[in-house]
């Protein structure tokens, strides 16, 4: 399934984080690593250069754009020679894209091809909004056509991945996309739901179950009290020992989400560990 993964590297942990769980996912899964890094070309023109060109007391773009260019430029190739190095190192079959463009374009152009998209949880600048989703991370988890896992900075490679299953079409392409996972790495796939509706719980597990069968993988069903589906989930990542969590998203319109929230930005958000959230696609 995932043959072709796209990863986004930009000098920060948690992109560091992104690239160490990936070139070991690669390696498992036999597949091309396709690395690439975006040079925000908002860095080189508008605003922020008009701004920085103020405060400083000389006109915009007089030799400041050239420099902060030539400065992002270094910083890219600093980043690609280390991610060659790595995959290198690794043997596995790999790529790298330098782009010019806002981020999250470059980053959709780039993953045409990919089967995944793989970012780290929060970007350069976390610093400044930590109990914030990066805004890149947050937009590629609305607009990609691919499947987006997002790696905190100190994500390891999974071993137990859960999938929350609630009966939607986006948890069923979740839960699609961890059975094919767990064949591939030879895993155990465990499969919750959580709500306090008895008889529907056990009946999304039935229909987990009848789904997952002919997929030959050992499989655990789990139902989960209370309605607080995020906390739940979060309780089960923090101490049940899970190390991946997959589910769907896109399950609202984008105005209902921006009234009640999502769930799968609110676990990229504060998730302890990788989420793959299986998109639209």
């Amino acid at each position: 399934m995932f043959k072709h993964v796209l990863v986004c590297v930009d000098g920060s942990k948690d992109a560091a984080g992104a690239e160490e769980v990936t070139v070991l996912l690669a390696s498992r899964l036999d597949a091309v690593l396709h690395g690439v890094h975006v040079i925000d070309s908002s860095f080189l023109e508008g605003a922020f250069i008009t701004d920085i060109s103020a405060a400083m007391g000389f006109e915009p773009f007089l030799n400041l754009q050239a420099q902060v260019r030539a400065t992002l430029s270094e910083v890219a190739e600093a980043i690609k020679e280390r991610f060659i190095a790595h995959c290198s190192q690794a043997g596995i079959t790999h790529s790298f894209q330098i782009i010019r463009a806002p981020v999250v374009r470059g980053i959709l152009d780039a993953a045409k091809l990919a089967d995944l998209v793989v970012v780290g949880q929060r970007g350069v600048n976390a610093r400044f909004h930590e109990d914030l989703l990066g805004p890149t991370t947050e937009t590629l988890l609305r607009r990609s056509p691919r499947p987006v896992l997002v790696v905190p900075a100190d994500g390891r490679f999974p071993t137990r991945p859960l999938v929350a299953y609630d009966g939607s079409p986006k948890a069923v392409r979740a839960l699609q996309v961890g059975a094919t996972l767990c064949r591939q790495l030879s895993l155990e796939l465990t499969v919750v739901t959580v709500g306090d509706d008895a008889g529907r719980g056990e009946a999304c597990l039935r229909e987990a179950a009848a789904y997952l069968g002919p997929h030959g993988i050992p499989v655990k069903y789990q139902r989960q009290g209370g309605e607080a589906v995020e906390e739940e989930l979060l309780k089960l990542l923090e101490y049940d020992g899970f190390d991946l969590l997959l589910l769907g998203a896109h399950g609202h319109t984008r105005i209902v989400e921006l009234m009640l929230g999502s769930t799968s930005e609110f676990m990229a958000r504060r998730s302890p560990v990788p989420v793959l959230c299986v998109t639209r696609a």
